[in-house]
């Protein structure tokens, strides 16, 4: 039982980090113990008696959501679901890769009870293979990354007001915020990026909205628009002035697009490339 439980308890350990790679998330030591130890508790259920199918089913979907929420936490239910899914889809891989061996090599060494599986295989093969699954996942997502293409940046001219202000902004093909008013689409800036770019009245007005005091009257020459804004994670109200022009900077002049307002979120896009969103039928 103490190889058992030592075997699964790093064979848990890989798989959480490779499922966490897969759905962006990183936990702290601390918290990759807490999970791993969990996972291994979990598969003492093989000396248990033989339970329903349906008793089974539950047991294996919540041990692997508790698993998970232990590790990563439980505030995003998107990112919880997406882990929990690809450590089920590693467990299973796993699980393969093992069975694999065993038919190459002709032994009988597979025990099944309860929905857990018992592979009576060398410790190192199992931690083995664990670790180069997760290592696998780890050079993927690594040649992923350097595959990705730039961010393609454009430059514009925003009419703020008696202010013009530039910005760089990026393409971002989920952004389809529209003002309510003329239905246009709608450019979103952050404010956290491009508030130094900002007129003062706008910037001090924005920073009383974003730290729940009354922003007052709208600073003078601009007029308040409340944009709609729908994410995964929540919905919410940005607040955006109407502009008198949008333009897009080209190397032979200022292209007007008459777009009619922006949008600022709170947060900081994480990026010095940009300060800004549009979305694909913005341009």
């Amino acid at each position: 039982m103490d190889v058992l439980l030592l075997v699964n308890f790093l064979a848990a350990y890989f798989l959480l980090l490779a499922a966490g790679a897969l759905s962006g998330q990183r936990a702290p030591f601390g918290r990759m113990l807490l999970g791993s130890g969990i996972a291994s508790l979990s598969s003492l259920i093989l000396f248990a008696p033989e339970q329903t199918y349906l008793i089974q089913l539950a047991y294996k979907i919540g041990t692997a959501a508790v698993i998970v929420a232990a590790t990563f936490g439980w505030k995003n239910k998107r990112r919880i679901v997406t882990a929990v899914c690809w450590y089920a889809a590693l467990n299973i891989a796993l699980a393969g890769a093992v069975l694999l061996v065993i038919l190459q090599t002709g032994t009988k060494l597979l025990q099944t009870a309860n929905m857990a599986v018992y592979l009576r295989v060398s410790p190192l093969l199992l931690v083995g293979l664990s670790g180069g699954c997760c290592l696998a996942v780890e050079l993927g997502m690594r040649l992923l990354e350097r595959r990705k293409p730039p961010t393609e940046t454009v430059g514009l001219e925003v009419q703020l007001g008696d202010a013009t202000v530039h910005l760089r902004a990026a393409l971002d093909t989920g952004c389809h915020l529209a003002d309510p008013i003329t239905c246009l689409p709608v450019l979103v800036v952050s404010f956290a990026d491009a508030q130094n770019r900002l007129p003062q009245n706008v910037r001090e007005y924005l920073s009383a909205w974003f730290g729940g005091q009354s922003p007052g009257e709208p600073p003078p020459g601009v007029r308040l628009r409340v944009i709609p804004c729908k994410t995964a994670a929540n919905h919410s109200l940005l607040p955006g002035f109407a502009v008198g022009n949008i333009g897009l900077i080209t190397p032979t002049g200022i292209l007007e697009l008459g777009r009619s307002a922006v949008a600022f979120a709170p947060q900081s896009f994480g990026s010095d490339r940009y300060e800004a969103l549009y979305g694909s039928d913005f341009l």
